[in-house]
């Protein structure tokens, strides 16, 4: 069986220049809940935008997605953190990994 959810991630400058799209380049990624925060973990980044990502660590916002596939509801997640991100990136395992405090669901109808 195969899992009818599909996730995805966004890494965008606060202007709304994208950096980092997970389909489109075919990044993995886990979110995981970490005492009172998230972390988000995100293998095989390339290069150019995981520097261009730690250059602009204090200008990120950061969207996460879940699709039912079944039914074709999808769920919205700003990601962020009351002060900046922590950040890891280890540019020799292609690696990114980063901690934020909050994490607020949305829709389009009331952004």
């Amino acid at each position: 069986m195969t899992n009818a959810i599909h996730k995805k991630l966004l890494i965008k400058q606060v202007i709304g220049r994208l950096l980092l799209d997970t389909d489109q380049s075919g990044c993995a990624f886990t979110l995981e809940p970490d005492g009172e925060g998230w972390v988000i973990a995100v293998q095989g980044v390339p290069q150019a935008a995981g520097s261009e990502i730690k250059r602009l660590e204090d200008d990120l916002n950061l969207f996460y997605f879940e699709e039912d596939k079944t039914t074709g509801e999808l769920r919205k997640w700003w990601l962020y953190d009351l002060d900046v991100p922590a950040m890891d990136w280890d540019a020799e395992k292609q690696t990114l990994t980063l901690r934020v405090s909050s994490r607020v669901g949305y829709t389009n109808e009331r952004v």
